[in-house]
């Protein structure tokens, strides 16, 4: 271990977390911490010309400077770009408190980088095909989504089944609204009764979006007021239509 000046060294760009900003409440914390404590676990880093980069440690790093330390703590490793991205992204994984939003962009950038499919990225992290795929599988939420799952506030189980259910961004933007309102125990009924609905009825996206903002300003409940009105039916007539066109297909939707 080796005490390096906090300017000679720089995030290296195969970190799998660099252009993530910094400054949260955790962020806060780790800052407080260091500024009481010092920095207790050395970062990895790499020489580079006369400077290092960093290849593990971000917020180690940047709590550091926030501080007002001059230097830190460094384990010295020469390792290339590769080795560097997954040193990286197993640190992050082996972080009790990364979140599994997080975690799929990490994972996401390496599989950009490097060409290779998720289940040979598990294989070379030890982690299986499947947990790959569900972080992978966070990012295709909405963000309001994603920024509740990274909170907590949304556990990755529960998310996954918001993702399974294939609903519009409008929808999802408002179960997360209300499990950060209204707690887990409210969203996860409210999740259970559109689940319960869709396998029911086969209930068309737009309609369950009118179902979570009914009385609210949504456009989705606008546009099917619209074709309600361009079906010459009133709007509970033309929901009820819907729903039967969904299975017996008798009742032909109007363009959007």
């Amino acid at each position: 271990m080796e005490m390096i000046p906090l300017d000679k060294i720089r995030i290296s760009a195969f970190n799998v977390r660099a252009d993530e900003p910094f400054g949260d409440e955790e962020d806060q914390a780790l800052v407080e911490s260091i500024g009481s404590f010092g920095v207790l676990q050395p970062v990895i880093v790499r020489p580079v010309g006369d400077m290092y980069e960093l290849t593990a440690g971000r917020r180690r790093l940047f709590s550091a400077r926030e501080s007002g330390l001059t230097e830190i703590p460094c384990i010295i490793k020469d390792v290339d770009d590769e080795e560097t991205m997954y040193i990286s992204l197993i640190e992050n994984i082996q972080r009790k408190d990364v979140d599994p939003v997080t975690l799929g962009r990490a994972v996401s950038q390496v599989l950009k980088r490097e060409g290779i499919s998720p289940g040979k990225l598990a294989r070379k992290i030890g982690k299986s095909k499947q947990t790959i795929h569900n972080w992978i599988n966070t990012l295709n939420l909405s963000p309001a989504m994603q920024r509740e799952i990274q909170c907590g506030t949304v556990p990755l189980r529960d998310a996954l089944k918001v993702f399974n259910m294939k609903l519009s961004p409008e929808v999802e933007d408002t179960l997360a609204e209300e499990a950060r309102v209204d707690g887990l125990e409210v969203f996860k009924k409210t999740l259970d009764r559109i689940s319960h609905e869709q396998e029911k009825r086969g209930a068309p996206r737009d309609l369950l979006i009118t179902r979570q903002n009914w009385g609210k300003v949504s456009p989705k409940y606008e546009k099917l007021k619209k074709r309600a009105a361009e079906a010459s039916l009133d709007l509970d007539e033309y929901c009820k239509k819907v729903l039967a066109a969904s299975t017996s297909k008798k009742f032909k939707l109007p363009p959007t």
